[in-house]
């Protein structure tokens, strides 16, 4: 007999970042990620440098909105960061 793994549904969610450019901001914002146990898909990060103003925007793929929420509020507090929130 055998008892199969139930698959566990997981949704595509994008989110956008907005942060005061640092050195270790990436690194900072995907160990949240990590932690939370949510997978990047897709990453575009852009920095003006006259201002710099960091633009993140993440496809990530989670398995649930309150998830999504802590780590969003978790991302909120790292240095720096203005905004996170999600994208529609």
């Amino acid at each position: 007999m055998s008892w199969g793994e139930r698959k566990l549904e997981r949704f595509e969610v994008d989110i956008a970042i907005d942060a005061m450019d640092r050195p270790g901001l990436l690194r900072d914002v995907t160990s949240v990620l990590t932690a939370e146990e949510i997978n990047v898909l897709a990453a575009n990060t852009h920095t003006n440098k006259r201002t710099y103003e960091a633009a993140m925007r993440l496809t990530v793929e989670l398995h649930n909105m309150e998830q999504l929420q802590r780590a969003l509020a978790r991302i909120s507090q790292l240095k720096g960061v203005l905004t996170a929130r999600r994208s529609t």
